[in-house]
């Protein structure tokens, strides 16, 4: 058996020796996080790292080469961090240059067949072969890169630098509509960094108001502005990013009141706050996230973060709209050709829901937003697996965030 007596660090590229030959597992790769705890016959023993957040987390996403052509066991011994679907997978090309340069599959499912259990699972490489594997869909800076360019000549994007993170990363926002607009949509994401798949649907969110003609009539009346990484630096390093110490960046929606004179910790926060502070009138401003993992409850199935009860009639309108629009996409003369579909239920307690922790007191996005005049202003929940029968997929998740758009401007 062979083991580290001290865990690899974060960004790491670590070789070890199985029964039948060399393994290398890298986290250098943007999003990178697993700490290889020991490898022993075929199995590849690991663990996530919590880094600077106060609670242990379940998100990770590592770079696996096989020298040899071998079957592995990779475990979480200490977590449940394999969903029911297996890990998210995308396996490299070879074709003579560097994979990071882009040469991946697609990522998709590994599938149950491979899943052990809620801590394993199962993969046969071929010799030379190198893989990634993570908890869900990743989804980093240089995705959102791609976006643009796709919608670099489309004269309703605009793509500017809001702020530089403390890591001397420039953090970016997307204008679309129009620029002499007095009303305004704010959208985000990311402020838990690992929430990777609520930003597939921010993405299907921005292509569908900027490809359809019929949400053109929003985009005439409202600008709308696209935080898409309220901690650029944690998606990119591959930090948890929730329960972040000493507050995470969506607890730092702070400013001066009568009781205190209070600051954002973060830069990002604070370019994002004076960014909104700028508009003026707000008239809807949505924060998408992603659950705790999966469960069979709520964290399964999309759902805005409210008390059912006290949810306002713009915020339950924009939900049953929600649902009319994921329905008829389900069942429409699309369903047979698009593929699968996430659907959304807009009733008391599934789509409209809280979850213990989630205070309105809390110093948040949405809060912020509310205070600024945004109505509905609201955390949209988009899950990491989904069901057997609404599964999250890129595919899935960026045809919700079509159905949103169209809901947001209907």
């Amino acid at each position: 058996m062979e083991t580290d007596r001290e865990p690899a660090a974060a960004g790491t590229v670590t070789g070890h020796e199985t029964t039948r030959g060399g393994v290398t597992v890298r986290t250098t790769h943007p999003g990178g996080n697993g700490r290889v705890l020991e490898v022993d016959g075929d199995a590849v023993r690991l663990e996530p790292e919590t880094r600077d957040s106060t609670r242990r987390w379940f998100y990770w996403y590592v770079d696996v080469e096989s020298d040899v052509s071998q079957t592995l066991r990779l475990e979480f011994p200490a977590d449940e961090a394999i969903g029911p679907r297996g890990p998210a997978i995308r396996v490299g090309n070879p074709c003579g240059g560097p994979i990071g340069d882009g040469a991946w599959q697609a990522w998709r499912w590994l599938g149950r067949e491979h899943r052990i259990d809620a801590s394993a699972f199962r993969y046969t490489f071929e010799a030379g072969e190198r893989v990634q594997f993570a908890l869900s869909f990743p989804y980093q800076r240089a995705d959102c890169d791609a976006f643009a360019f796709e919608f670099e000549s489309n004269p309703n994007l605009t793509v500017e630098t809001l702020t530089t993170t403390v890591g001397e990363r420039d953090v970016p926002v997307a204008r679309m509509g129009a620029p002499d607009a007095d009303r305004h949509v704010a959208l985000a994401a990311r402020h838990h960094a690992c929430e990777s798949t609520a930003s597939y649907v921010l993405e299907g969110v921005c292509r569908e108001l900027l490809e359809s003609d019929d949400e053109g009539d929003l985009l005439e009346t409202h600008r709308i502005h696209v935080y898409p990484f309220g901690d650029l630096d944690g998606v990119e390093r591959g930090d948890p990013g929730k329960h972040r110490a000493p507050h995470d960046h969506n607890r730092d929606y702070v400013d001066a009141n009568a009781i205190t004179d209070l600051e954002p910790l973060y830069p990002t926060t604070a370019a994002v706050a004076a960014d909104l502070r700028s508009l003026g009138s707000l008239d809807l401003a949505l924060d998408l996230h992603c659950p705790y993992k999966w469960s069979g409850d709520i964290n399964d199935r999309p759902f805005f973060v409210t008390e059912p009860d006290v949810a306002s009639e713009p915020l339950r309108r924009l939900a049953a709209r929600l649902e009319e629009a994921t329905l008829e996409r389900a069942r429409g003369p699309r369903s047979t050709t698009d593929g699968p579909t996430l659907t959304f239920d807009a009733s008391p307690g599934v789509g409209l829901a809280s979850f213990d922790g989630q205070s309105g007191l809390l110093h948040t996005f949405a809060r912020y937003c509310s205070r600024l005049g945004a109505e509905p202003a609201v955390a949209l929940e988009v899950p990491y697996v989904g069901t057997k029968r609404d599964p999250v997929t890129p595919e899935t998740v960026r045809k919700f965030g079509r159905d949103l758009a169209v809901s947001i401007a209907e």
